[in-house]
């Protein structure tokens, strides 16, 4: 029975390190490559504003080195980070969130 606490006790320890050393190796990525991973990203057509749009659709994006950025109709931006490791992509939110993009 002292197996099973001991093994709680382990991935308590052991399961935040393996998730650090997993996003570790995450670099920036480059505008390039989140146009390459994103589908869709050869149909949008730059505005005048510097956001690129879908005909069609009211959102704006915005696709840098690192990030991607929407202009909502109501003006209102969202942005989020992105980093991969050249074969995996991850969104980091500005809470620091971080989920499969």
């Amino acid at each position: 029975m002292r197996t099973l606490p001991a093994l709680a006790g382990f991935f308590v320890i052991m399961v935040p390190g393996m998730a650090f050393a997993e996003t570790a190796s995450m670099r920036t990525a480059s505008e390039s490559e989140i146009r390459q991973h994103l589908p869709g990203t050869s149909e949008l057509k730059e505005g005048k504003n510097g956001y690129e749009y879908r005909d069609g659709n009211k959102n704006g994006y915005k696709i840098t080195n690192g990030q991607v950025c929407v202009l909502f109709p109501s003006k209102k931006t969202d942005c989020v980070n992105v980093k991969t490791d050249g074969k995996r992509f991850q969104m980091i939110d500005k809470k620091g969130g971080r989920t499969r993009f």
